[in-house]
C-alpha cells in the first residue's frame, strides 16, 4: 500500500501545481524526479533514464512529428489554405458547429502521437470567427478526434486490444459501436447546448466554386490521409513530402525568408519539451514498477468485478496513457474476461476504464499539446471533459451488466 500512497502524492503534486498554474512540461518533470527519488532510483539511475528517455526513437519521433505538423501548419497559414478550406465550408454547410465536429473527426482517422495538433489550425480558424473561448476550441478538437477510439481497427490500442483477447478487431468493432455513436451525440449535445447558433447562409450559386476552394484547401489534409493509410507511408515521410510539395507549388509564396520566419515563430518549444517530460515521466514509472503494483492492490481489495475492469485500465491511463494501460492491465483482468470464452462486453468496460482515463491524463499528448496551443485553462477543461466521459462510461457498465 506505500507504493500506492507515494502514486497518489506524485499525483497530486501535479495536480496542485497544475492548479497554481505551473507550466506543464515543469511539472511532469519534477514528477518524474520525484518518482526517481520515492522509489530508491539512486542519482545515477535518475540521471542514467532521463538521458535514454530522451535518446529513445519513439521519443525523436513524436518530436520530429510535432516540428513537422507545427510547419505544415504555418505554410498552410502563409499560404491561406487554411482560410480558403473554413471559407468553402463556412459557405457549402449552414452551420460552423458541423464544421467544427467534422474537421478533428475526420483528422482523428489518422493514427498518429499528439494528433489533435494536426487539427487544431483549422479548429481555431473556424473557432476564432465564432468567438469561441480558447477551452470551447479545445474541447471540440480533443473530443471529436477521438469518437473513433472504440472501433477503428487502424488504431494501435484497438490492434493491441484484439491481441491480447485473442479476437478478429470486427468482433471488437461490433460490440464497442455503442460507445462511438454515444461519443458522438454527446459531442453534439454540448456544442448545441454551449456554442451559439450562427446565422449563416448558403449560396446556391457559388457553389462550383466553393467546392473548387474546398479541394485546394483541403488537398494536403488527404494527401497525408492516402499516404499514410493507402500507401502506407510512415508519417513523418508523409509530412515532409506534402510539406515540400506545398513549397514547390507557392514557390513565389514561400521564399527562404517566409520559411524561416515559420520555423521560428509557429514551433512552440514549450511543446516539444512537454513531449520530452512526458517520456521521461513514462521511463520513470516503468523502471521504478511503481505502475506495476496497480492491478495487485485491486486484486487484493476483493471489489467488485465491474469495477476492477473498469478501474485499473483507468488508473494505468492516467498516470501512462492508454497502450500501456491495455498492455499492462488487460492481461491482469483476463482471467474476468475469459471465462470458458472471451466476454467482450467485459472486456469492453476495460477498454472504456482505458479511455476515460487517457481523456484525462496529463501524460496525453493530444490533450497537453492542444491546450498549450489554444492556451486553454486545463481546470476548465476538466469541467467539460467529465461530464460526457461519465456519460460514456456508465453505457459502456450498462452495456457489460445488460450482457452479463
Amino acid at each position: 500500500m506505500t507504493e500506492i500512497l507515494k502514486l497518489l502524492v506524485v499525483i497530486a503534486v501535479i495536480i496542485f501545481l497544475i492548479r497554481k498554474k505551473w507550466n506543464l512540461e515543469y511539472v511532469i518533470l519534477l514528477a518524474s524526479l520525484l518518482v526517481g527519488v520515492f522509489f530508491d532510483l539512486s542519482p545515477v539511475q535518475i540521471g542514467k533514464n532521463i538521458i535514454l528517455a530522451l535518446i529513445d526513437p519513439m521519443t525523436l519521433r513524436l518530436m520530429g512529428i510535432i516540428v513537422l505538423v507545427y510547419i505544415l501548419s504555418g505554410v498552410l497559414r502563409k499560404v491561406e489554405s487554411l482560410k480558403d478550406l473554413v471559407d468553402s465550408l463556412q459557405q457549402l454547410v449552414k452551420d460552423y458547429r458541423l464544421i467544427l465536429a467534422f474537421v478533428p473527426a475526420l483528422l482523428g482517422l489518422i493514427p498518429m502521437p499528439a494528433g489533435a495538433m494536426f487539427s487544431a489550425p483549422m479548429v481555431k480558424e473556424i473557432g476564432d470567427r465564432a468567438e469561441l473561448t480558447p477551452e470551447e476550441n479545445t474541447f471540440v478538437n480533443y473530443w471529436f478526434r477521438h469518437v473513433w477510439e472504440f472501433v477503428w481497427p487502424l488504431m494501435p490500442t484497438m490492434i493491441l486490444f484484439a491481441g491480447l483477447l485473442k479476437v478478429e478487431i470486427r468482433e471488437v468493432i461490433l460490440v464497442q459501436f455503442p460507445l462511438t455513436i454515444t461519443a458522438l451525440i454527446v459531442g453534439f449535445i454540448w456544442e448545441y447546448k454551449n456554442l451559439k447558433k450562427d446565422a449563416g447562409t448558403i449560396s446556391k450559386k457559388d457553389i462550383f466554386l466553393n467546392l473548387k476552394k474546398l479541394f485546394f484547401g483541403v488537398w494536403p489534409i488527404f494527401f497525408i490521409i492516402i499516404l499514410v493509410l493507402g500507401v502506407k507511408i510512415d508519417l513523418i515521410l508523409s509530412l515532409v513530402i506534402v510539406i515540400l510539395s506545398l513549397l514547390f507549388i507557392n514557390i513565389k509564396k514561400l521564399t527562404p525568408r517566409t520559411i524561416k520566419e515559420i520555423i521560428k515563430n509557429d514551433i512552440d518549444l514549450g511543446v516539444v519539451i512537454l513531449i520530452a517530460s512526458i517520456m521521461i515521466f513514462q521511463r520513470m514509472l516503468q523502471v521504478s514498477g511503481g505502475i506495476d503494483i496497480i492491478p495487485e492492490v485491486f486484486a487484493k481489495l476483493g471489489v467488485h468485478p465491474f469495477i476492477v475492469l473498469f478501474s485499473i485500465p483507468f488508473f494505468i491511463a492516467t498516470m501512462t496513457g492508454p497502450t500501456a494501460a491495455l498492455g499492462i492491465g488487460l492481461p491482469v483482468l483476463l482471467p474476468i474476461i475469459v471465462q470458458g470464452e472471451v466476454n467482450l462486453y467485459f472486456a469492453m468496460l476495460a477498454f472504456a476504464g482505458s479511455f476515460a482515463g487517457q481523456m484525462i491524463s496529463p501524460m496525453h499528448l493530444c490533450l497537453v499539446v492542444t491546450k498549450n496551443y489554444f492556451k486553454a485553462d486545463m481546470g476548465k477543461m476538466y469541467k467539460m471533459l467529465i461530464p460526457p466521459l461519465i456519460i460514456v462510461s456508465l453505457s459502456a457498465l450498462v452495456l457489460a451488466m445488460v450482457r452479463a
